[in-house]
């Protein structure tokens, strides 16, 4: 068990693996194997539902999106700069110490 990095956290303690009809009744039965009290913490159960698309959070699939639509944008701009203005592998003039700075 490792430490949570962030102050809330969710851990996973388990599955269902049949599915529940709505209104079904389920039976839990929690225990105190862990005291909290001396920190102030608490304990609460979640039960959620996941897809293979993972679960409710949507932050995660919106910075994969932002971050993958800036990539694409980059890549785009940059291969549209060296189609108009292409500079050949190893040309060495912007080199500041092969320019003549003032001209002469």
């Amino acid at each position: 068990m490792r430490t949570a990095a962030l102050p809330t956290f969710r851990k996973l303690y388990g599955k269902i693996e049949v599915d529940i009809q709505a209104g079904e009744t389920i039976t839990v039965v929690l225990e105190n194997n862990y005291n909290t009290y001396s920190f102030s913490g608490k304990k609460k159960l979640v039960l959620s539902t996941t897809s293979w698309l993972g679960g409710k959070n949507n932050f995660i699939g919106i910075a994969y999106l932002a971050v993958g639509g800036l990539c694409f944008i980059l890549a785009t701009t940059f291969t549209l700069i060296y189609l108009v203005k292409p500079r050949h592998l190893g040309d060495p003039t912007y080199l500041s110490w092969n320019r003549n700075p003032g001209g002469h």
